[in-house]
């Protein structure tokens, strides 16, 4: 309110003080007349008592108690021929004042529109700039029009320029490192392979060690793989009309063999169904991996809790453990590639939860992490509708 207030106030400042000058001038010249009439007045007086000094009394005392007020007709001067101008000899040199300033509020409230209008213009010339811009078509790097905003609108066109080459770049870079990713999986296959045969050629003990980080080289090359083809944009989705709750049962029903291993319980409360539109499956993928951080920072005994609720805005999933939650420190870089937090169990390799707010945020879907009030670690996720 106050900058408006200040905007109205500075648009007003030039035209106020225009009229205020018209004004002062105005009341100057009035002043001036005045006493030109008043000095005229003063010498027909004086002329007529040189001439009639024997009418000095009634003319004196008419003008210190009676004054001089105009006749209801025409008088003895107008009788004689005299006109306003013989008496008001300045009276052209006022009305040209006047008429000056009139005709320079004229000029002025029509420069200021003009103004005003070649002001609307370019700045809807810059609005369209932008949205070229915005629509990646192709800007001029120079501006020919020689106003006050060629400038700015040479430096915006520039400015525009350089973001989409480094934005092209940037894009390039992520390509790059797509192809890298994607290639460096590829060539674990075959070690892994080779790997899993020989631990199963072993047999026994060295079985039982080979077998786990086989298992886990197996998760981080499909990971890996999930993230080459999410940063090349070419990872099919498929929304359609799916049920909530369901998904939600869909990925706890995976998790089951883990938290029974980990003896923890998983409680998802029952909802009525609350439709989105989604990918099933890589929906699915993301909740099993946030189920999955929740029981492996679920206490043995403890649970691990999902809701589902609907409002007019968005479908929300909320999934809660029991656990000491996350530390303050690990908050800001919880959804960062390959960051394991301080609670980060042996074997992590720091993808999972990256992977889940990528699946979800090309699906119109919001996900966050945070501490329960009542305690725990609790991750939010919100389908927005339409």
């Amino acid at each position: 309110m106050k900058q408006a207030i200040f905007r109205a106030a500075r648009q007003l400042a030039l035209p106020g003080a225009c009229l205020l000058t018209a004004a002062l001038t105005a009341a100057c010249f009035l002043h001036w007349h005045a006493q030109r009439q008043l000095l005229l007045l003063d010498g027909f007086c004086t002329a007529l008592l040189a001439r009639a000094p024997d009418c000095a009394d009634a003319v004196l005392t008419q003008a210190k108690f009676g004054g001089f007020t105009a006749p209801a007709g025409p008088g003895v001067l107008a009788d004689l021929g005299y006109t306003a101008q013989d008496f008001a000899p300045g009276a052209g040199p006022f009305a040209a004042a006047l008429a000056a300033a009139a005709l320079g509020l004229c000029l002025l409230g029509a420069a200021l529109a003009v103004s005003g209008r070649r002001l609307r213009r370019r700045v809807r010339q810059l609005t369209e700039r932008l949205e070229d811009a915005r629509a990646e078509r192709p800007l001029p790097l120079w501006d020919d029009s020689g106003d006050l905003f060629g400038p700015l609108a040479d430096e915006l066109g520039k400015t525009v320029t350089e973001l989409n080459h480094t934005r092209q770049a940037a894009l390039d870079a992520r390509d790059r490192f797509a192809r890298s990713l994607a290639d460096i999986a590829h060539q674990l296959k075959t070690p892994l392979a080779a790997l899993s045969l020989a631990g199963q050629a072993a047999g026994g003990a060295v079985r039982r060690q080979i077998e786990p980080q086989v298992e886990r080289l197996t998760r981080l090359e499909e990971a890996l793989l999930l993230l080459a083809r999410l940063d090349a944009d070419a990872l099919p989705l498929r929304p359609a009309e799916t049920d909530a709750f369901t998904l939600l049962m869909l990925a706890a029903d995976q998790v089951q063999p883990l938290a029974a291993e980990a003896g923890v319980t998983l409680d998802i409360r029952e909802a009525p169904p609350m439709a989105l539109r989604a990918d099933p499956d890589w929906t699915v993928e993301a909740l099993l991996n946030l189920l999955k951080n929740c029981v492996e920072h679920a206490p043995a005994g403890s649970a691990v809790h999902g809701v589902c609720t609907r409002n007019a805005l968005y479908t929300e999933i909320v999934l809660r453990d029991e656990g000491a939650g996350f530390a303050a420190a690990d908050l800001p870089h919880l959804f960062e590639r390959f960051y394991r937090g301080q609670g980060a169990r042996p074997g992590s390799t720091g993808i999972g939860l990256a992977i889940a707010r990528e699946l979800l945020a090309r699906q119109n879907a919001v996900l966050n992490a945070g501490n329960a009030p009542q305690g725990g670690g609790q991750f939010t996720v919100r389908f927005y509708l339409g």
